[in-house]
């Protein structure tokens, strides 16, 4: 990953964002949008070398691949969250920023219940 290169086309991105704001409210979030769109896709070549590495991991820890699952839908639900939230604060919507922030976490929280089960389910164990 050339993060000097991506850094770079950030920082046009937001150049060309701030001489559009003026004029143009519209076209900005537009170009926002395809700026994110642009860097994720740059970005997920190496998300599939992460996460290959850490199904290794957890391979060679002999452990569960639903804790992988959770792991994974987590990190999920966290980056559309936060990109949904960064863009409905930058149209100045905050109401809807927090509530989405709200819903993100609820969605946390119904991922992780089988995980909250097992380590009930282990402690359970170790007190008998």
């Amino acid at each position: 990953m050339d993060i000097i290169m991506i850094a770079g086309f950030c920082i046009i991105s937001c150049i060309i964002c701030k001489v559009l704001e003026r004029d143009s409210g519209e076209i900005k979030i537009l170009l926002v949008l395809g700026a994110v769109c642009i860097i994720i896709l740059n970005v997920v070549g190496e998300i599939t070398q992460v996460t290959n590495e850490i199904r290794e991991l957890f391979l060679q820890a002999d452990m569960s691949d639903d804790y992988l699952t959770i792991i994974f839908k987590g990190l999920g639900i966290c980056y559309i969250t936060q990109l949904s939230c960064d863009c409905a604060n930058d149209c100045g919507e905050s109401a809807i920023a927090s509530q989405l922030e709200l819903a993100g976490r609820i969605s946390m929280l119904i991922v992780a219940l089988p995980l909250f089960r097992s380590i009930i389910g282990i402690i359970e164990e170790l007190l008998i």
